[in-house]
């Protein structure tokens, strides 16, 4: 079977799946462990670079937001761009598959003006020990999907259109959305993961990447005492305490290691070490 038809037939499965779950599930549910990201440039030609990028992470008591802003340089002639930002959702086919959330709030602009943006499919797939025939099999003829041990995964794109690049000159995106703790289970009250990857897709290097944590709203006992990069990365990152609970991350002149590289927070946990 070809890839395509694959992800056609897998897209069909999660529909199939959400539909065989009660009624408390919501139409705008996504999977479990939401994941947003660095913006990305998804047309071409590519002649922008990303001169540099700010990216502030809030912990608030049940979820955090993120406050991010992106200057490039267009060094060959105006172009128009779409540009988009990752919305990736995973969970296991269980119980808690029917109590998941979308972002609770997303914006975004160019220039200072804020901007609509469009949401759209990027890869959906199902990942398990079956075959899709075989997995249809088996769920119709199970009331337990726990007991199936299948990971659904649903990527997306929050896509601003034909967003320009003038020639010469510096154009500054920026997000903003709230999300829920993802869940990191027995050692952590739960974190996040923030996909710094997508950036590595722009013209070159990108000159100064800065992330601040902000962890000055949630108890001291819970504030995470480290970001984590991508192993390739976490060496080249200059990471400071700039007071109680603000942790300050600095990666100069570089790509990510990986185009899905993610910063990883903990929130109350125990031994992040085990958890990463």
């Amino acid at each position: 079977m070809q890839y395509s038809n694959l992800l056609k037939l897998s897209f069909v499965l999660i529909v199939i799946l959400f539909t065989l779950k009660t009624n408390t599930v919501r139409a705008n549910d996504a999977p479990i462990n939401l994941q947003g990201g660095s913006v990305h440039a998804l047309t071409g030609p590519l002649t922008v670079s990303m001169e540099s990028e700010i990216v502030k992470i809030i912990l608030h008591k049940k979820s955090y937001t993120v406050d991010a802003f992106f200057n490039f340089i267009n060094s060959g002639e105006t172009v128009a761009l779409n540009v988009g930002f990752p919305k990736n959702g995973a969970g296991w086919l269980d119980e808690r598959f029917t109590h998941t959330s979308d972002f609770i709030k997303f914006e975004t602009w160019v220039d200072g003006k804020q901007v609509k943006f469009v949401e759209q499919p990027n890869t959906a797939s199902i990942e398990g020990e079956y075959t899709l025939p075989n997995l249809l099999k088996h769920i119709k003829q199970t009331d337990k999907p726990e007991k199936l041990n299948v990971m659904a995964k649903d990527y997306r794109w929050m896509v601003k259109e034909k967003v320009n690049f003038p020639r010469d000159k510096k154009t500054t995106t920026s997000v903003r959305y709230e999300a829920p703790y993802q869940d990191f289970g027995g050692e952590c009250k739960g974190g996040l993961e923030y996909i710094y990857g997508t950036g590595s897709h722009w013209k070159g290097n990108i000159g100064e990447s800065k992330f601040i944590l902000d962890a000055t709203e949630i108890p001291k006992e819970d504030r995470p005492k480290e970001m984590s990069f991508d192993k390739t990365d976490k060496s080249r990152a200059k990471c400071v305490n700039i007071r109680d609970g603000i942790i300050q991350c600095i990666l100069k002149n570089y790509k990510p290691a990986t185009s899905d590289a993610v910063v990883v927070v903990g929130v109350g946990c125990v031994d992040f070490e085990k958890v990463k």
